[in-house]
């Protein structure tokens, strides 16, 4: 699904070989204990305009999204996923929310077998986020590797809030190549994680947070 959005993004805004793409994801925990998972895809309207020779003023970016696809969330159904289309002054994409109640054996299980992006599994303590990669495999390993250099200046980031997992010892992202630990920052009652465009477009990773 999430190969679809991105792509979606991409190539509908003509985004691949011009733009900036940024992925936010934010995860917490409500007082009832369901985890409230959101995110969000946009891309840059500003450098958009740029690549296309044109004012900003002069796209129509409300037909842009009627002429595109409907973005697929049937697989974040089960989560009572809602999707809301992003349209400010400074970008344009998508805003993906849902609810996971991980109390559920029987979803917890399906979320486990299953393997879907963005979606947090809990191993023991530690907490594993799969993100497909965005490059798909249909192009060759050299395409895939230009478009990541386009798209240098994208990041995905992950804010995570401390009743998800309250002391994070280290963070690493696992690939085909192996296992990497990358930096994160504790930001008083929230972690925040960051990951460059090119790597998840050239691979799948699996974010690993592990907790003390």
């Amino acid at each position: 699904m999430w190969k679809k959005t991105f792509l979606l993004v991409t190539c509908v805004f003509c985004l691949v070989l011009s733009s900036c793409i940024d992925i936010f994801q934010h995860l917490t925990r409500d007082a009832s204990g369901v985890d409230r998972n959101s995110i969000k895809v946009t891309a840059s309207k500003t450098i958009f305009a740029m690549a296309n020779g044109v004012s900003d003023d002069n796209i129509d970016y409300e037909k842009l999204f009627d002429e595109s696809s409907t973005v697929d969330i049937k697989e974040y159904n089960q989560f009572n996923a809602t999707i809301n289309k992003i349209n400010d002054v400074m970008d344009i994409g998508y805003l993906i929310n849902m609810n996971i109640d991980y109390r559920d054996r029987s979803l917890v299980n399906q979320i486990n077998r299953s393997n879907t992006g963005f979606i947090p599994r809990y191993n023991g303590k530690n907490i594993i986020i799969h993100i497909d990669c965005l490059g798909g495999n249909s192009g060759s390993t050299d395409d895939n590797a230009m478009a990541a250099a386009l798209l240098a200046t994208g990041k995905y980031r992950l804010l995570i809030n401390k009743k998800c997992i309250a002391n994070i010892e280290k963070v690493s992202i696992k690939t085909y190549e192996g296992e990497t630990s990358i930096n994160f920052l504790d930001l008083y009652d929230e972690y925040l994680v960051e990951i460059p465009i090119p790597i998840i477009f050239v691979s799948d990773v699996d974010l690993i947070i592990y907790s003390k």
